[in-house]
């Protein structure tokens, strides 16, 4: 199974981004557009793992969910890999916060320990928007798709309320994640909680 570890978000960027995502994938067809439904806060990309893997890494996410508490996700504004000159990723960023680079490294630790692959390089996170689609494309048509970057709408923060194992499923058409694992976060930070919540803590 080809399997990721996500962030499991509540209020997330979906309905903010819906609108945009749609008109990018009118107006470029130079892109292959992420579906809002596969919008997602990757914390780790694990590959193909046997049915044996698939079951350490539920109980990794079990464990850092369980050192985890429920916090806030900043989105802040739109970037590409890996140079604006030939784009091949379009992203929205995040606030690298602490409780996010937390989430990530407890993560990283269980996996690790379980003895599944964990990628060697700074965590970068982002919500992946679009990808360039191989082929020739001219500069100029690539900075009309950086340009269009400058129209995203404004995201408002999400709660990251959990850790999710997903499998991803690929197809003909665009990949079908599936939920394997959904571990929500033990620990409530009760001051980050009381900005979610309307009833008393």
């Amino acid at each position: 199974m080809r399997c990721f570890v996500a962030l499991g978000l509540e209020d997330g960027p979906a309905a903010a981004l819906a609108g945009w995502l749609e008109q990018l994938r009118h107006d470029f067809a130079e892109l292959a557009v992420t579906p809002t439904e596969n919008l997602h806060l990757t914390l780790a990309f694990l590959g193909n793992l046997d049915e044996a893997a698939v079951t350490d890494a539920g109980v990794a996410v079990r464990l850092a969910a369980a050192a985890t508490a429920d916090f806030e996700v900043r989105w802040t504004e739109g970037g590409v890999f890996p140079s604006r000159s030939r784009p091949r990723v379009l992203w929205l960023g995040v606030d690298r916060r602490e409780p996010l680079l937390h989430a990530h490294r407890v993560l990283a630790e269980a996996l690790s320990d379980a003895g599944l692959p964990v990628e060697d390089r700074t965590f970068r996170p982002h919500l992946t928007l679009a990808r360039v689609r191989r082929g020739e494309i001219t500069a100029q048509r690539y900075r009309e798709i950086v340009a269009h970057l400058e129209t995203l709408p404004e995201v408002w923060p999400s709660k990251a309320a959990s850790v999710v194992l997903y499998e991803s499923r690929l197809g003909g058409g665009p990949a079908v994640h599936v939920p394997l694992v959904v571990a929500g976060f033990a620990r409530a930070d009760r001051r980050q909680l009381g900005r979610f919540r309307r009833e008393p803590l």
